[in-house]
């Protein structure tokens, strides 16, 4: 059994203004040496916390798709041309290659766990695109 707290995992900063700890890792990370290097489904699960009125930085991943389950806070998401507010028991999917932020409009943390899994690899999703328009969530080729 893999059994990991976020106070065990080593934090590192990401988009300038979040502090990120990766609790499990998997895919290209896998390392059997390396307990919690242990899925073989899915990148990454990271307990994330944006500082108060800070935000992420527009950007994409080509290669995995993730979720952000807000634990605590509000704040906007953007996902390509679709921006929301969100606030704790949101989860937002974004798929891979599109364009993403997340902004805090709250006080203290907004606080969120960010799931990801590879998709550029021969997973389902291979040659595949998901991008938002206003009408939803459109697959174009690749």
């Amino acid at each position: 059994m893999v059994v990991r707290n976020w106070r065990e995992a080593a934090p590192s900063i990401v988009h300038d203004f979040g502090i990120d700890y990766k609790l499990l890792k998997g895919q290209a990370d896998q390392d059997p040496m390396q307990g919690h290097c242990c899925m073989q489904g899915m990148l990454y699960v990271a307990y994330a916390m944006l500082q108060e009125g800070k935000a992420y930085e527009a950007h994409a991943h080509g290669d995995h798709e993730e979720v952000y389950y807000i634990i605590s806070g509000r704040g906007t998401m953007e996902v390509g041309q679709e921006a929301r507010k969100v606030r704790d028991g949101d989860a937002i999917y974004i798929p891979a290659g599109a364009v993403h932020s997340i902004a805090n409009r709250g006080d203290g943390f907004l606080v969120f766990l960010a799931f990801s899994s590879q998709v550029g690899d021969g997973g389902p999703h291979q040659g595949l695109l998901s991008e938002p328009t206003k009408s939803g969530p459109q697959k174009v080729q690749g």
